[in-house]
């Protein structure tokens, strides 16, 4: 009767299998070949889009192409990405990363389309997180406190005894502090967290502050600190969406990790290897968590990916 599995499973192997077969040329110029058959007005969208970040390269540009990166990104970790594809916890992720992936390799918007969330707030799937109570929730990239207030929305005024929230911005600060006003026991933290301590530069981008840089240097005024050094009570859940510092953070958070098992929400779409190096590291750890995967970004270019890990 051959191999039994669903068409989730089936795709994603087909997709592997030719991913394996292919050589980095050949996954590039299929790529090529798919992008020619977008609208050009479409085409046109996301080089304007990508153009705004550092994280994925440029589709019109030769020196930082964004398909030569994407292509050897696949070449190379064909492996890897059918490991995480076995880890995740159910067929809403693997589909999601199915999705994620073909779009990259052929220019798929329907299969994204239908994976995005549409149900539950972002950060807070209630599937896969029912309640919290009594919590010490981390904010990383805590913005103007939009995060914190839809935690709070979502599992009530007794979800938490304390909220530890982390800008590096004076603008997102001041904003922070004036939308939580009325939130008690929130402590709020002016550092870039990072797997060390001192002293960085913060390289503020004129068009959007999701490529703000921090830039390490003792000559730097942002304090930088990492979260085993900074919090010394039991965390049980973190957020992250520091653009690109993740995986920083998260190593700086090893005993953390260890010792608490914190509930992970972690944003994982800054650059293409973020997709499988965030997972490789908390893996590494052996604390065995359950991984999943929500998307709640748009229909056109995958952003707003968030790997949950759930230690059960």
């Amino acid at each position: 009767l051959g191999e039994i599995m669903n068409y989730i499973d089936k795709k994603f192997k087909e997709l592997i299998e030719e991913l394996r077969l292919f050589q980095e040329s050949e996954i590039e110029s299929h790529i090529l070949e798919k992008l020619k058959m977008v609208p050009l007005e479409t085409q046109n969208n996301i080089d304007a889009f990508l153009s705004q970040f550092t994280f994925w390269g440029k589709l019109f540009d030769q020196e930082d192409n964004t398909i030569k990166r994407v292509s050897s990104f696949l070449k190379q970790k064909v492996d890897h990405l059918e490991s995480f594809y076995e880890s995740l916890g159910d067929y809403r992720s693997k589909k999601t990363l199915y999705a994620i992936i073909n779009n990259w390799y052929n220019y798929d918007f329907k299969n994204l389309s239908e994976v995005i969330e549409r149900y539950f707030p972002h950060y807070f799937d209630v599937d896969l997180i029912s309640y919290v109570h009594d919590g010490v929730f981390v904010d990383l990239g805590a913005y103007t406190g939009d995060t914190i207030e839809e935690f709070v929305r979502v599992y009530g005024p007794l979800s938490y005894q304390k909220i530890y929230a982390y800008e590096i911005t004076d603008e997102s600060m001041r904003a922070l502090k004036e939308n939580l006003v009325t939130y008690p026991r929130v402590v709020y933290s002016q550092k870039a967290v990072m797997d060390q301590t001192g002293y960085a530069t913060l390289a503020v981008h004129d068009v959007s502050s999701s490529s703000n840089q921090v830039i390490l240097g003792d000559e730097g005024t942002l304090v930088m600190t990492t979260l085993d050094d900074d919090i010394h009570e039991k965390i049980t859940h973190i957020k992250l969406d520091i653009e690109g510092s993740e995986l920083s953070a998260l190593k700086g958070a090893k005993r953390h990790l260890i010792e608490d098992k914190p509930v992970l929400m972690i944003s994982i779409y800054h650059g293409y290897e973020d997709l499988l190096r965030i997972w490789e590291y908390l893996e590494s750890l052996k604390i065995n968590y359950h991984y999943y995967l929500r998307y709640y970004g748009g229909n056109v270019f995958p952003t707003e990916i968030v790997l949950y890990a759930i230690y059960e």
